[in-house]
């Protein structure tokens, strides 16, 4: 997989987005717009982080949620976003930190594959880095601290709940909603509110993918994935085989 080393990277986004104009990871906003629509409010202040060129913000303004802020690491995307499309706000920042993001500001916190962008360079989802594991836990810890009290981080992904689920349940705060949309490839949405308990089948079915220990936090359970808890209906080697599948699309795409 080292093929997606770049796309974590400043400098290839930087290159790429001098040229392109607009690019949707996963799916269009028809394919997920229904669900994500019932989560959110045309009053909601949103913070849509890693944007990239993804048409996402712009096909929310036009169906009436003007209080948009698009936050991307690229300083050539802000740039040319701050030109292009001025009825946003833009903000170059990381969205391992989002330290130009005050406490406690938006309602909303919105990606839509971004994080994928730093997972995707691991050769499989069931071992991280560490390097990739301390980005995860500033994301999620940045998204938590710039939400609202009972505002709501919503991720449009494609990485499959036992890989997302267990890492999100080390952080409280917020419980854990999923959803599934997509036909050949099932792609997910994942819903948290801040201020709320994650329900007691999601912690059932969840909580003991990961061990206890922080320094091992996103390293599997072995003896929970044994016990076959990782999912009744699929083999461990059937889930890396639709990962590899759906990231070597990715991939090919973004070549």
């Amino acid at each position: 997989m080292e093929v997606n080393n770049k796309y974590s990277t400043k400098v290839y986004w930087d290159d790429r987005f001098k040229e392109e104009e607009s690019y949707e990871w996963i799916a269009n906003f028809d394919d997920f717009g229904d669900i994500l629509l019932e989560f959110i409010e045309p009053e909601y202040s949103i913070l849509h982080i890693g944007c990239g060129n993804s048409k996402l913000s712009q096909q929310l303004f036009d169906r009436g949620f003007k209080n948009i802020t698009n936050l991307d690491f690229s300083s050539v995307l802000v740039e040319k976003g701050k030109i292009n499309e001025p009825h946003f706000s833009w903000v170059c920042d990381d969205m391992t930190k989002l330290s130009t993001i005050p406490s406690k500001t938006f309602d909303i916190v919105l990606e839509k594959a971004a994080i994928e962008s730093i997972t995707t360079k691991e050769k499989s989802q069931w071992s991280y880095s560490q390097d990739t594991i301390n980005d995860l836990d500033n994301i999620f810890q940045s998204i938590q601290r710039v939400l609202k009290d009972d505002g709501r981080f919503i991720s449009i992904s494609f990485t499959q709940p036992h890989f997302r689920i267990p890492h999100m349940l080390r952080f409280p705060y917020w419980d854990i909603i999923p959803a599934t949309f997509g036909d050949y490839f099932h792609f997910f949405i994942y819903i948290s509110t801040m201020g709320k308990e994650p329900s007691a089948e999601i912690l059932k079915k969840y909580q003991n993918f990961l061990t206890n220990d922080r320094s091992d936090n996103l390293r599997l359970n072995n003896k929970e994935k044994d016990e076959g808890m990782v999912n009744q209906t699929q083999t461990e080697e059937e889930l890396i085989e639709e990962e590899n599948s759906i990231l070597q699309r990715f991939s090919l795409s973004l070549m």
